[in-house]
């Protein structure tokens, strides 16, 4: 379903709602969209009612002309807005990637609003101002590259070293590679230089307020993911950090079944 959030066009779907299962909305990564999950969504309605959104200027919801509507501080508040709005409370949040940083930052805005936060090869954010402006420079030739030749840069972007390690089937790379074709390149730039991982704000001297249970899960042959969420593990409040075999940056596709696992066991014994 549609509908309009401060402006902007929303596209979300509840798949399910049964009154004696919990909620989980899922927030996916750079490129994606609800469909990205709808590989999960049957075995995820035995014990939770999934709900998909599709973020800012990606699939079936609308972006903005200026980049600054991307922003962390927008971003929250649109979604903020749709969950206490249109959602069943409290809610299971899960987030990969791009989605996991934005689920995290959810979380230490209004954590009452949340039982458990699962976050997939996600990051605090860049700490290092170095670092930080050397990412910003870099997420703005992302943005030039996707606006002078989309195919292109598509091309270069599943050869990058964080995917090389994927273990997915030929299927669901193929259908993620199809969600991706399907975007808006505008919007996918303006959400490069609005929402970057070095335009977000690093939150992690703010981890140890984030006082719900966090389950991370990042793959084993992710070694920088791995790296950032030991880090995490050791500065929130209530998390643990597991290990994924046999998997690469992109759980979820890798070893789908796996992940269902930890999502059902973390939120049966809080649900």
């Amino acid at each position: 379903m549609n509908i309009r959030v401060r402006g902007i066009s929303y596209h979300f779907e509840v798949h399910q709602q049964n009154k004696q299962l919990p909620a989980l909305i899922l927030l996916h990564g750079f490129m994606g969209s609800g469909e990205s999950f709808k590989h999960l969504i049957p075995e995820l309605k035995e014990f939770c009612n999934p709900i998909t959104v599709d973020l800012l200027g990606h699939g079936e919801t609308e972006g903005a002309e200026l980049h600054y509507r991307f922003s962390t501080k927008e971003q929250i508040a649109d979604l903020t807005k749709l969950m206490s709005e249109q959602l069943q409370l409290p809610l299971f949040l899960y987030g990969y990637s791009m989605g996991g940083r934005l689920a995290l930052q959810l979380a230490l805005h209004r954590q009452d609003l949340y039982s458990g936060l699962i976050l997939e090869s996600s990051t605090f954010g860049i700490e290092d101002e170095t670092e930080r402006q050397a990412r910003q420079a870099l997420d703005a030739r992302r943005s030039d590259a996707i606006l002078g030749n989309f195919e292109g840069f598509l091309n270069d972007w599943k050869k990058m070293p964080l995917f090389e390690s994927s273990t997915a089937n030929e299927e669901l790379l193929a259908s993620a590679e199809a969600i991706q074709k399907q975007q808006n390149p505008f919007w996918l730039a303006n959400n490069l230089q609005g929402f970057g991982t070095g335009t977000m704000p690093c939150v992690r001297d703010r981890l140890s307020e984030v006082v719900i249970p966090v389950h991370l899960v990042a793959g084993e042959k992710d070694s920088k993911f791995i790296h950032l969420n030991r880090q995490m593990e050791k500065e929130l409040t209530d998390a643990k950090l597991h290990t994924v075999k046999n998997a690469g940056h992109r759980v979820h596709l890798d070893q789908p079944e796996i992940l269902i696992s930890h999502l059902k066991s973390f939120i049966q014994k809080l649900g």
